[in-house]
């Protein structure tokens, strides 16, 4: 180099088509200027989420019926089962893409919009701040080009990752500067598929394979290579996996990140069918059998959540003075979940609403042709690049099984707000009392550590890890004195790390 050059550094312009250029004034050729442009990485890999069960917005007609704004939510606190059964209706409701988005400009123009990326059809409250994180995670790239303009260098993200193990993972899971210095190379896009999960998993899959396509489409010249990432969020990764493994889309995916995926089903969704779901969520969804059977009862997505015949045996127990059963003894859906007469069966029939005796016979075969076959058909199914991430915390206690315990006597304290006896947590059969306990051992607070599959040679990394079930992708740790970093979670470090090792498949652009 010429100690005489008057060299200047220039960063790129990006234009509204996503590509960029330079703003460079001509200078006398006395001045022995010199230009040089900083390239970019230019190339796309889009990068997909998928939310969980309750985090895609829906709409019933021109009506929000599920969305984090106060439009929404007011509606629930008086509505009755008949109003919640017309609103949370899989055929009526569709994907709301019109909700809270932040930061929605903060790309610029080197990727569309967050909206026009679909982050409004996300549940603001489970997703706002830990989308705006992971793609600021995925993009910090301009710190490398801002380090031409400063004497102290920093690092992004993805470089302060390198080398870091999460707990006493295995070496091969960790970053090498090589994989860093490779990820750097592409651009990563985030986007969101929102999807009715009130729905079959199954017919969500199609709309998966059809949104994928468009995404391709959007960024077609500019691609890395003709697949996507996903990152998955709960029950969005059995959507991705279906229509990965048993629709053929296995082509169009680079590799699929899991979180808190309930792979064999959870017992949670059984309870939740019996007494509602707990908490806020519960005050606004439903929190009892009275007011939330009649929606589940109707939406394959949500019973697609179910034990399947992998989960195992024996993870309900009827515990009464001297007689105790185990359940199922082999097939959960004719045991439990068709059973129509046991006092303990999944679904109360006088519970369904309008003419009970067709809304039965509605169930029964939802659960036959549409339940079963897609849980039973997605066991062990995963795509060859799967990387999942699960918790596994006893401060997060969970349903590995339920017992409905002989109570002699009601206990004195209201469960839940509800006063005895109608509390949701109890059932009674010829004059006893039956209480539902959870068994609180190691999970999420919602998917037990015995609802995870981690032994499959197409499972390529994995992380047990202090999460909790709705805040598995939260930018903040459980508990800063066991995370690597005090200000992000291990979980969003392991997803961000996964993107970099599925994409050492790419070849250099």
């Amino acid at each position: 180099m010429d100690d005489n050059e008057n060299r200047a550094y220039h960063r790129p312009v990006w234009n509204d088509d996503g590509r960029f250029y330079y703003e460079i004034i001509p200078q006398a050729k006395e001045k022995n200027y010199v230009a040089v442009c900083l390239k970019p990485a230019d190339k796309v890999i889009p990068v997909i989420f998928i939310p969980g069960v309750m985090g895609s917005n829906l709409k019933n007609g021109k009506s929000k019926v599920w969305q984090f704004s106060f439009s929404s939510l007011k509606k629930w606190l008086l509505a009755g089962p008949e109003k919640r059964k017309f609103l949370l209706d899989p055929q009526t409701t569709t994907v709301d893409d019109s909700g809270k988005i932040l930061n929605n400009g903060a790309d610029g123009k080197k990727f569309p919009s967050r909206r026009k990326r679909g982050w409004g059809s996300a549940f603001y409250k489970s997703y706002g701040e830990e989308l705006d994180r992971l793609q600021y995670l995925l993009s910090d790239d301009d710190i490398l080009m801002d380090n031409y303009f400063r004497k102290m260098q920093l690092q992004t993200a993805r470089q302060r990752f390198t080398g870091v193990k999460i707990g006493d993972e295995p070496a091969e899971q960790v970053l090498t500067e090589e994989d860093t210095a490779h990820g750097h190379r592409f651009l990563y896009p985030l986007h969101v598929f929102g999807y009715n999960w009130l729905q079959s998993n199954a017919d969500s899959a199609v709309l998966l394979g059809t949104y994928i396509r468009k995404v391709l489409g959007d960024y077609r010249g500019r691609l890395a290579v003709n697949k996507v990432i996903l990152v998955t969020h709960s029950m969005g990764g059995l959507v991705a996996r279906h229509y990965s493994e048993n629709l053929n889309g296995q082509e169009k995916i680079l590799g699929i990140v899991h979180g808190v995926m309930p792979d064999l089903g959870s017992p949670a969704a059984y309870r939740r069918m019996k007494t509602g779901e707990r908490g806020v969520t519960g005050m606004i969804i439903g929190n009892s059998a009275v007011t939330l059977m009649p929606v589940l009862a109707q939406s394959p997505g949500p019973l697609q959540l179910l034990p399947g015949k992998a989960y195992g045996p024996g993870w309900l127990k009827i515990e009464g003075g001297s007689s105790h059963q185990s359940l199922p003894v082999n097939d959960p859906y004719e045991e439990i979940y068709l059973n129509k007469t046991a006092w303990w069966r999944l679904c109360e029939q006088d519970l369904l609403l309008g003419n009970t005796a067709d809304e039965w016979s509605k169930y029964e075969i939802r659960i036959s042709q549409i339940v079963q076959i897609f849980i039973e058909e997605l066991n062990g199914q995963y795509h060859p690049q799967t990387w999942l991430f699960y918790g596994a915390s006893a401060d997060n206690p969970s349903d590995a099984f339920l017992t409905w315990k002989e109570r002699p006597v009601l206990r004195p304290v209201p469960v839940m707000g509800y006063p005895e006896p109608s509390s949701p947590t109890y059932r009674y059969d010829a004059g006893k009392t039956f209480e539902l306990i959870s068994a609180g051992t190691p999970g999420d607070g919602t998917v037990p550590v015995t609802a995870i599959r981690t032994t499959s040679p197409r499972i390529r990394g994995i992380l047990a890890t202090d999460v909790d079930h709705e805040g598995a992708y939260a930018v903040d740790p459980v508990d800063r004195s066991r995370s690597v970093y005090s200000d992000l979670s291990d979980a969003l470090m392991f997803t961000v790390r996964s993107v970099v090792k599925i994409v050492q498949q790419v070849p250099v652009p």
